[in-house]
C-alpha cells in the first residue's frame, strides 16, 4: 500500500474493529455523542457523524437507518452512563444511609460533569429540548430521589423539587464550560471544582439572604419571622 493510500484513512479506522457490530456502533455513538455537545441535537447527521467516526456511509446507517435513529440511540446512551455513574452503587449506599447522602451527590455531580464534559452537554441538550413529559431514566429518578428526600425529613418540606432538581443539575453540568475557560492547569481544575460543591452546598444549607433584613420577603413567603 502507497504512503498516499495511508494518509487518506480516516484517523479513527486504524483503532476501528471492522469485525465486530457492537464496537462499530459505540464508535459512531461516541462521534455522535461530540457532535451533540458541540452543536447540539438539530446538527446530527449520519452521514457526518459516519465521517467523524471513520466508518463507511453505508455501515452507519445500517445502525442507523434515520437521523431520528442516531439521535435517540446517542441520548439513550448517554443517559445509561449518568444513570450508572450516580446509582450504581445505589443499593449498597442504601444499606448504610436512609437517604441518598446530599454531599456525596453533589460531590458524583461535580466529578461525573468535570471528568465527561461532552456527555453531561448531551444529555442536558437532550433534557432541556424534550417537550411534555421528560421521560429520561436519570432525570426521573433524580427527582425520585428528591421527592422522597423531601419526605423523609432530611430536606425542606417547602422544596419545589422539580425547580430544585433543574437548578442543582444545569449547575453542576454547566460548571465545566466556566472552568475550562478560566483554569490554567489540573490544579486550577480541582481547586475550581472544589469551590463549586463547597458553595452548592453553603447554598443549600443556608441559603444567600439574611431573612432578618428581607421582611417583605418572608411575608411573600408565608414566614412572619426570621428562621432561628
Amino acid at each position: 500500500m502507497s504512503e498516499s493510500s495511508k494518509s487518506s484513512k480516516s484517523p479513527n479506522s486504524s483503532r476501528r474493529n471492522n469485525t465486530d457490530p457492537e464496537s462499530t456502533r459505540k464508535e459512531i455513538l461516541q462521534a455522535a455523542l461530540e457532535v451533540l455537545a458541540k452543536d447540539g441535537p438539530e446538527s446530527l447527521s449520519v452521514t457526518q457523524v459516519a465521517r467523524l467516526a471513520g466508518v463507511n456511509r453505508g455501515t452507519a446507517y445500517q445502525h442507523f437507518p434515520t437521523r431520528e435513529d442516531l439521535t435517540h440511540a446517542t441520548t439513550a446512551w448517554v443517559s445509561e452512563r449518568i444513570y450508572e455513574e450516580f446509582y450504581g452503587d445505589f443499593e449498597e449506599l442504601s444499606e448504610k444511609n436512609e437517604v441518598y447522602p446530599a454531599d456525596l451527590a453533589q460531590e458524583r455531580l461535580s466529578e461525573f460533569a468535570m471528568n465527561n464534559p461532552e456527555l453531561s452537554r448531551a444529555w442536558l441538550f437532550d433534557v432541556m429540548s424534550t417537550k411534555g413529559v421528560v421521560t429520561d431514566p436519570f432525570w426521573t429518578r433524580y427527582v425520585k430521589e428528591l421527592e422522597a428526600f423531601r419526605k423523609s425529613g432530611y430536606g425542606r418540606q417547602d422544596i419545589d423539587v422539580e425547580v430544585f432538581a433543574f437548578i442543582s443539575l444545569s449547575s453542576a453540568l454547566l460548571w465545566p464550560i466556566w472552568v475550562g475557560a478560566h483554569a490554567k492547569n489540573s490544579k486550577s481544575r480541582k481547586k475550581m471544582q472544589r469551590r463549586f460543591v463547597d458553595e452548592m452546598m453553603r447554598l443549600t444549607l443556608f441559603g444567600s439572604l439574611e431573612p432578618s433584613v428581607h421582611t417583605e420577603l418572608l411575608e411573600r413567603f408565608g414566614k412572619t419571622t426570621a428562621p432561628d
